[in-house]
């Protein structure tokens, strides 16, 4: 009985260990910019009106998270693609009107938001974030998505909706990638 019970307290311990080694804190840029790079893990730089990226974030190399919505940003520099442990990336509500390419070299990426933008494709590369699993495009009007996507297996959602596609729309996309699940708004007769 002592056995098990002391095997019982190493399997709840390990539990908790295990879980408090994968909590991720994240911080505001304020918070993260006075600490040291490599101890953070999820920054938030949302509503704060920025029009670019602060060239410190570059030094946040183990960044898993980072939240940079709410700005006024219409692109990202070309260090965001070697912060290349992102697993989330929230760049909704700004003005981006081409889809960042910068992203595709995030090939760890599992959630993209990317709402509320003003870019109306996807580039080919996002074929290259293979572990992507969720893409929030809500209320952007993206009517091109490559042909390079069939390749994308553990994508298992993409939210349209805020935008409302016809019919048409509704059965190519859906048939082009049957494996996912879209969230769209009922068809009408306003756009293809």
């Amino acid at each position: 009985m002592k056995k098990r019970f002391a095997l019982f307290c190493l399997l709840i311990n390990s539990f908790w260990s295990f879980n408090q080694e994968h909590t991720l804190n994240i911080y505001s840029w304020e918070q993260a910019k006075n600490a040291n790079p490599d101890t953070i893990f999820g920054v938030s730089l949302s509503k704060l009106k920025l029009e670019q990226l602060p060239e410190e974030l570059a030094k946040f190399t183990n960044l898993e998270y980072l939240d940079v919505s709410k700005n006024k940003l219409t692109e990202l520099p070309t260090f965001v693609g070697d912060l290349s442990n992102l697993k989330v990336l929230d760049f909704s509500k700004n003005e981006f009107a081409v889809f960042p390419v910068e992203i595709c070299k995030l090939t760890h990426l599992q959630q993209i938001a990317a709402n509320r933008n003003i870019f109306d494709q996807l580039p080919t590369c996002i074929v290259y974030c293979k572990e992507l699993i969720s893409l929030d495009l809500w209320d952007t009007p993206v009517f091109g998505f490559p042909d390079s996507m069939q390749e994308m297996k553990n994508l298992k959602s993409i939210d349209l909706q805020g935008v409302r596609y016809g019919p048409a729309f509704h059965k190519e996309i859906q048939a082009k990638f049957p494996w996912i699940e879209f969230k769209l708004d009922p068809p009408c007769d306003c756009m293809k």
